[in-house]
């Protein structure tokens, strides 16, 4: 399917329930519908408000100046998507949701299904279903030549995306976060102790979203990927990556909408 005729309707949902979010947000275009709503769908299943919808626990403000723990379960993420990224409290690790299945990349690196009674304190998750399939027709150089053939295949910076690339990666550049104890520290600080990881000629998957700029410092702007690797043994947030061979799909993404904490 072409990524043409998509319906131009987000819902915006107010960041009330998030402490310092107010005034954090920059207004969506004015030719979008800016709505509301109050719930989720029933656990575990796509509804008209989870469909083609990116739903957020937390804001990434609140994640950057050191707010690490959120009072959402891992397993309430279900019923709101079975792909997307973010962290756990106290800041203990990457979050790649993939399938359904949601994994914890702490600082060994090493991807593990985490705990449905864990909690986070900021994610992000949709239902993916790929609308367009951006061709791949020779080796991905690195990660800025990654994101301009996505760029090239959907230039219009202002609609979201939802991206899955899976492929075998030459080179991997990847971070975790180490746990971080109270009081916690800005991110900013928290990342100086992160640990790195370089992996070469893994197979795997990328999972990630590119989001418009009138999001503001609700969400990261732009390109963001987590990692997973098809063994399980490799993950983490995606700081380079260049791929021998990759398939890319692309979902667009209609709505966004903030999840208030029950």
């Amino acid at each position: 399917m072409h990524m043409h005729r998509w319906t131009s309707r987000f819902v915006f949902i107010s960041c009330i329930a998030f402490a310092g979010c107010a005034g954090s947000q920059k207004p969506a275009p004015a030719d979008h519908e800016v709505t509301s709503a109050t719930h989720a769908g029933p656990s575990g299943r796509e509804d008209a408000w989870t469909k083609s919808t990116l739903t957020q626990f937390g804001t990434l403000d609140q994640l950057v100046r050191g707010a690490y723990d959120g009072p959402t379960p891992v397993g309430d993420l279900a019923a709101n998507g079975d792909f997307g990224l973010g962290t756990f409290n106290a800041l203990d690790g990457e979050m790649v949701v993939l399938d359904g299945v949601v994994y914890k990349v702490q600082a060994d690196g090493v991807p593990r299904e985490a705990s449905r009674t864990e909690h986070t304190p900021f994610a992000s998750v949709t239902f993916f279903h790929a609308d367009q399939h951006v061709p791949v027709s020779s080796p991905v150089a690195n990660l800025a030549a990654l994101q301009t053939l996505i760029t090239n295949a959907a230039p219009d910076a202002t609609r979201m995306l939802a991206i899955k690339v899976h492929g075998t990666f030459s080179t991997l550049k990847l971070r975790a976060p180490r746990r971080q104890s109270p009081p916690y520290v800005p991110l900013a600080e928290a990342t100086k102790t992160q640990a790195e990881f370089t992996h070469a000629n893994v197979q795997g998957t990328m999972v990630g979203f590119r989001l418009p700029q009138y999001l503001g410092t609700a969400n990261a702007t732009g390109y963001h990927f987590h990692f997973v690797s098809d063994d399980h043994q490799k993950g983490g947030h995606v700081l380079d990556a260049s791929a021998t061979s990759a398939t890319v799909d692309v979902e667009p993404l209609e709505r966004f909408r903030f999840s208030a904490a029950n």
